[in-house]
């Protein structure tokens, strides 16, 4: 059977996207060129302008791509992708960042009392482990590119990360006033500290050529096991 041009197309974006992501999360997006992208994809740097106007525009499309769970998508676009317009791709995070939810966690704040606050503490810090580690290579390319991007640090670090650490920090002063956690000499700051202790086992660890054989389930369970002990009474 004939291989279609929508086919090749559908799969060069892909390989595209893929290379791309990389290229931005060992950089940022600053330090980036189209013609590290197309040397990552083995490809001409003409080449990657085949499918895509710009460097911003390549940005946009690897946020995107990230953010959508219908594979599918990629096959739909118009190809080159346009550069998009001044602050559509912060936009874009804005709003798939007000639409993020932790069930766990959020739960948990309207629980009056829980059967068990160590496990219910446990649970809610591996559903955080869960999701950082499944969205760990846009992530890493959002921290990567915070301070270069612009509005990015607005929407990702003072956006996202403060919703979080008010979430988790109101909740453990929830179950500190009523006696079933400990309560922390600084409360946001170790909220601040749990959550980057679990970022850093999903994100910088598996990069560090020391650490990067650890076992994942190990890591995790030893990453928890310390943080709900820091918190028992």
């Amino acid at each position: 059977m004939p291989v279609l041009r929508a086919d090749i197309t559908a799969k060069r974006i892909r390989e595209l996207v893929e290379a791309a992501r990389a290229v931005f999360c060992r950089r940022g997006f600053e330090r980036s060129q189209m013609a590290d992208v197309a040397k990552e994809m083995g490809v001409a740097t003409g080449t990657v302008y085949l499918y895509v106007e710009s460097k911003e525009a390549l940005f946009d499309l690897v946020i995107r791509h990230g953010a959508e769970e219908n594979p599918a998508w990629l096959d739909s676009l118009e190809i080159p992708v346009r550069t998009p317009a001044p602050g559509a791709t912060v936009d874009f995070l804005r709003t798939v960042f007000a639409r993020t939810e932790w069930p766990l966690l959020e739960s948990a704040l309207k629980r009056k009392k829980p059967v068990d606050a160590l496990a219910e503490l446990d649970a809610i810090l591996r559903e955080q482990y869960g999701l950082i580690r499944r969205h760990r290579h846009g992530l890493l390319l959002l921290m990567r590119s915070a301070l270069e991007f612009p509005g990015l640090s607005a929407v990702f670090v003072h956006g996202l990360r403060n919703k979080l650490i008010e979430y988790l920090s109101q909740y453990i002063a929830m179950r500190a006033k009523a006696g079933h956690l400990r309560m922390p000499g600084d409360l946001q700051a170790t909220t601040a500290l749990m959550i980057q202790s679990i970022t850093w086992a999903n994100l910088q660890r598996p990069l560090d050529p020391g650490l990067a054989e650890l076992s994942d389930g190990t890591v995790e369970d030893s990453t928890i096991e310390l943080l709900v002990r820091g918190l028992t009474p």
